[in-house]
């Protein structure tokens, strides 16, 4: 999630109706089970882990993108199968918010991967499904990041992809792509995701591939992640760089988490990919 650095690519918005199939004969297998699946009928710690604080004892205040809030445990609940993730203004006036990563105890190297979530209405919220290179030797971005959904709520008609790679900050580099629909994305469940094979990811928002990356895309800068597995975030942050102003008075907000789901590549057959696409002003 950390935005500073250059950008390439271009923000798209989705225009139309128009839909292809995906034609690869290989892809696609009936029947697919998920390779792992979280219900979020418990928290289980051998899975999750729950990250608290500001990123101060990190050297990373703010999480590095001048974010308000504080991750605590008590902004993380499950209840009815749903992981809920609230932010809220505590009595002193700090913002709190929640964060969990499967760090250490599950990575994954390609495939489909994807959550249902139901994201909340609120001014500077900023709730985020991503992912991270497990076994970091490299400082970031050196091994890759990659953010399969990113959304805000001052701009809830778009849902935003992105890869993060290049040299160390300042001179890192982020390529992001842009779903604008409209209507807001905010209240009700969609599914989102990425499916990722080797020297390619695309994302995808209720089936409907939106966007896709290539090594091509992000030339002259090294394509980094076919090299290892990475670990998956569920977090929402509040305000910074990419949340913008806070609003007070739109807290607390939930943004809730069904499931997460991996699957094998081939299991794709019914996603499809949006033909038309144009570039939007900003």
């Amino acid at each position: 999630m950390l935005l500073t650095g250059m950008r390439v690519g271009p923000i798209r918005g989705y225009l139309g109706a128009v839909v292809l199939c995906l034609a690869d004969p290989t892809w696609g297998a009936p029947n697919c089970e998920p390779l792992w699946q979280e219900e979020f009928n418990e928290l289980n710690p051998s899975v999750w882990n729950i990250i608290e604080g500001d990123g101060c004892d990190i050297g990373l205040c703010g999480w590095g993108n001048n974010e308000l809030q504080a991750y605590d445990a008590p902004s993380i609940q499950i209840a009815d199968g749903l992981l809920r993730i609230t932010a809220s203004v505590a009595e002193d006036g700090s913002v709190r918010s929640g964060k969990i990563t499967t760090a250490g105890n599950y990575a994954q190297q390609f495939g489909r991967i994807e959550t249902r979530v139901r994201l909340p209405e609120g001014r500077g919220l900023w709730p985020a499904f991503w992912m991270m290179p497990e076994d970091q030797h490299f400082r970031w971005p050196l091994e890759g990041e990659i953010d399969i959904l990113e959304w805000t709520g001052h701009q809830p008609n778009r849902a935003i992809g992105a890869i993060h790679f290049g040299e160390l900050p300042p001179g890192n580099v982020h390529y992001s792509e842009t779903l604008r629909r409209a209507d807001s994305l905010a209240g009700e469940f969609h599914t989102v995701g990425i499916l990722w094979t080797p020297q390619r990811i695309a994302w995808y928002v209720d089936d409907q591939i939106h966007s896709v990356v290539t090594p091509e895309r992000i030339a002259p800068w090294s394509w980094v992640f076919d090299d290892k597995s990475f670990y998956l975030i569920l977090n929402m942050a509040v305000g910074g760089t990419l949340g913008g102003e806070l609003v007070p008075e739109d807290l607390p907000a939930t943004v809730e988490f069904d499931w997460v789901r991996v699957y094998s590549a081939a299991c794709s057959d019914h996603l499809s990919l949006d033909a038309v696409f144009a570039p939007t002003l900003d």
